[in-house]
């Protein structure tokens, strides 16, 4: 089996050598930082981890707990097995390397977590930490709802177990997202994280799919190559999309409405609220900004706000536009059916993809207005994220900060190639631009403390986008909520200050 571990790396060293000419790469290498990675084999493995070379626990086991409802979220942190499927076989191998170099076993054990069930699931965990079990020593776990065990002291604070302090941590790593880390480390203390370990992280990059020979069939004076350049030279804006979207209806069954199996400009589920949330940051907007004393504060209301909402709003209700009218998906109007110009969802929307005869492209989400800096992108919440028991004692938690440490590293070396490089780009992708465009929508990635808090300690107010009915004031409803928005973000802050 190692064959096809070697056969998959093989193909990821093939891709990057493919990018070196899609722009240039600034990395931290062992000969210095921000040099240009050598295009000699894969350069990620130059970067070396912090960890000392000697480390070693003598047989010892650690456990996370995670979720079970989906292979992704449930095989994240460990795959014990081979499954024959490249990303879950490569974290097979990473994982035997990790043991191997730190002589410990890492175990996952997988519980019901889906929105539906992430009560229960939270109070697994909680109830083991607060009754000073030894079930779990760390978690991978639904972030939008279970950020609020913070405030019962369930995770340690991952500040204390950076290599400055008593652990192996080193934030300032690649395979960590800094937007993470910065937006939360609130009174010194750091009580969850993601990066290259949480892979659901990057499935969950909200994008835009696009059907290219549709495009082309309805704007032949213009052609898909349009949309990749307009990217590049800052011109995909919301408006632009929108006016694709009302230019394109085709009455196939000549009733005279929208109705399944016509060809519309854009396909909108009734359950799109999971993606309503990534226009918020898409528009230029933050959930909150950190002040000058290094707390969060609300600054989701202002006055490009309700501006920036009209606009979505007229992405889906939009003449052009199909929204069924029941919870179940109309299949004779889809992106894999060829009938749907574009398509609001994340990145691994493109497994879906992947038997669809449709010659398929990638979008960054577009931006308010040209005079936006750049476009931004973030994940669905219900990606992972990890954290540390806090019932674990001190040396222990060092261990699992080393385990986490260089899970994330050989992660980043080992299976983000396969992942990105080889499964998006080889499998999913059919054109070198959407390569392009896939390296684009990842490296724009930001992150708010707002957002991982606001699901269930913040009131919601991060979900302000989510209705799209005629007759929602969104000023009437954030003149109305706004002083308790803010009363809870204080009770929040209040908690942590408490549980650092």
């Amino acid at each position: 089996m190692r064959v096809k571990r070697i056969f998959s790396l093989f193909l990821a060293i093939l891709m990057l050598l493919l990018m070196v000419s899609c722009g240039e790469q600034s990395v931290e290498t062992t000969d210095g930082e921000g040099e240009q990675p050598s295009s000699e084999g894969n350069w990620r493995d130059e970067i070396r981890d912090s960890l000392p070379s000697d480390l070693k626990y003598e047989g010892e086991t650690v456990t996370f707990l995670v979720r079970n409802n989906a292979p992704i979220y449930q095989y994240e942190i460990s795959c014990e097995e081979l499954l024959n499927e490249p990303l879950y076989d490569a974290i097979h191998y990473r994982n035997i390397d990790v043991e191997s170099r730190l002589g410990l076993t890492i175990k996952s054990v997988g519980r019901p977590g889906s929105f539906e069930e992430y009560q229960s699931w939270n109070e697994i965990l909680s109830v083991a930490v607060l009754t000073d079990t030894d079930d779990y020593d760390g978690a991978s776990f639904y972030m939008s709802t279970g950020t609020a065990l913070t405030k019962e002291g369930v995770f340690y604070n991952l500040m204390t177990l950076t290599k400055e302090e008593d652990g192996y941590f080193d934030f300032e790593k690649p395979w960590w997202n800094q937007s993470m880390v910065d937006e939360l480390s609130v009174y010194g203390a750091l009580f969850f994280a993601g990066g290259s370990l949480t892979i659901t992280q990057s499935a969950g990059g909200v994008c835009v799919f696009f059907n290219r020979e549709l495009f082309n069939e309805k704007y032949p004076d213009e052609g898909d190559a349009s949309l990749y350049q307009m990217v590049r030279d800052q011109k995909w804006t919301i408006d632009q999309l929108t006016n694709y979207i009302s230019n394109c209806w085709e009455d196939v069954n000549f009733d005279g409405v929208v109705s399944a199996g016509d060809v519309v400009g854009i396909k909108s589920l009734v359950n799109v609220t999971g993606k309503m949330d990534a226009w918020i940051p898409a528009m230029g907007l933050d959930f909150t900004k950190i002040d000058e004393y290094g707390e969060p504060y609300i600054t989701l209301v202002n006055s490009r706000t309700v501006p920036a909402y009209e606009k979505v709003n007229r992405v889906y209700n939009n003449p052009g536009g199909f929204i069924p009218n029941t919870a179940l998906p109309h299949e004779e109007t889809s992106m894999p059916n060829g009938n749907v110009l574009f398509y609001v969802e994340s990145l691994g929307y493109g497994a879906e993809m992947k038997a669809s005869t449709v010659n398929y492209g990638v979008l960054p989400l577009p931006k308010y207005d040209q005079e936006q800096e750049d476009y931004r992108t973030c994940f669905e919440n219900s990606a992972s994220a990890l954290a540390i028991c806090s019932n674990v004692r001190e040396d222990r938690a060092a261990m699992v900060s080393a385990v986490l440490e260089l899970l994330s590293a050989e992660s980043y070396k080992q299976v983000i190639p396969v992942y990105y490089e080889t499964v998006l780009k080889g499998q999913y992708s059919k054109d070198a631009a959407d390569a392009e465009m896939f390296d684009r929508i990842l490296n724009s990635f930001v992150f708010s403390f707002g957002f991982a808090y606001s699901s269930r300690s913040m009131g919601n107010f991060g979900a302000i986008f989510r209705t799209l009915t005629a007759g929602y004031d969104l000023q009437q409803y954030i003149d109305s909520n706004k002083d308790y928005w803010d009363e809870q973000l204080a009770i929040l802050l209040e908690a942590l200050d408490r549980a650092s």
